[in-house]
């Protein structure tokens, strides 16, 4: 029996080292892996804030450009109401001259 005890603790003590030399092994495997992740979602992160930084001057360029192209609409269609308004004033004298 104490012979029996002797070879388990023998063993364990031989049997834990290699187990956890093997685990050990796998996750440095397992954290280089996912640093490697890290580094490339690290990379894509960077591209994404370019293309985001890219996209709001391109939107702010365009809300400017819109906001002008707005103006002269108003503008224009103020002519356009002040020109129609003339024509009816043109149209009404022209009626009545020759009444």
């Amino acid at each position: 029996m104490r012979r029996l005890a002797i070879v388990i603790l023998l063993l364990t003590f031989i049997a834990v080292p290699l187990i956890s030399g093997c685990q050990s092994k796998q996750l440095q495997e397992e954290n280089a892996a996912l640093k490697g992740h890290v580094d490339s979602l690290h990379v894509e992160k960077a591209n994404l804030e370019s293309k985001v930084k890219e996209l709001t001057t391109e939107s702010s360029a365009l809300k400017s450009q819109v906001e002008g192209l707005t103006k002269e609409r108003d503008e224009l269609t103020a002519k356009v109401t002040e020109l129609e308004k003339q024509l009816e004033e043109a149209k009404s004298s022209k009626g009545k001259k020759k009444k």
